[in-house]
């Protein structure tokens, strides 16, 4: 090892120094860059890839001991890799959570939870074979009940008394209430 090198380390673990980690850092500048086109990371950069060896490097620094007769190149090489290989394995493995949660459309609701986005989609498929069904003054009744027009305006645009609105009411409960998964799919 370098007397410089031994030097910088000391001031990195003792001191702190970031003029010595520079130093260090800029020292394996090829090293790193080696280890860049070797590895991938999605959305890293250059300047990623050297923060990334700042960290490292100053983490050998705290560890390294020179004295067993390894050289601070090869170990901060080495824990670089791993580092490297680490963040790797979190991307993979965030890859891998996110295919875990899909499923395929064709399982059947009853075996599987559904989630908020596909029981909007089944909802709206019910509601839309439920309003084929349903008569002039049924889906005039249901916008009533939905809020979008008064009694009122109901009576008006059919025709009627609020009694016939009130009785296609009980008609739109009834058709809802014996519809079941197997009639609606």
């Amino acid at each position: 090892m370098y007397s410089s090198e031994s030097q910088w380390i000391e001031q990195v673990r003792t001191n702190r120094d970031s003029p010595a980690l520079n130093r260090l850092v800029k020292r394996y500048h090829p090293m790193i860059d080696n280890l860049a086109k070797h590895y991938y990371i999605a959305g890293f950069d250059r300047e990623d890839w050297y923060q990334e060896a700042f960290i490292t490097c100053y983490e050998t620094c705290q560890v390294f001991d020179g004295t067993s007769g390894s050289r601070f190149g090869s170990f901060f090489k080495m824990k670089f890799e791993r580092r490297i290989i680490d963040l790797i394995r979190r991307e993979n493995a965030s890859k891998r959570k996110i295919n875990g949660m899909t499923e395929p459309l064709e399982i059947h609701p009853n075996q599987q939870p559904i989630d908020g986005h596909r029981y909007l989609i089944e909802v709206k498929d019910q509601v839309e074979i439920l309003t084929k069904r349903m008569s002039k003054l049924e889906l005039t009744a249901m916008q009533f009940i939905l809020g979008k027009i008064t009694m009122d305006q109901a009576c008006k645009r059919e025709s009627c008394t609020p009694k016939k609105i009130q009785n296609a009411i009980y008609r739109l409960k009834r058709l809802i209430l014996k519809q079941d998964d197997s009639d609606l799919s």
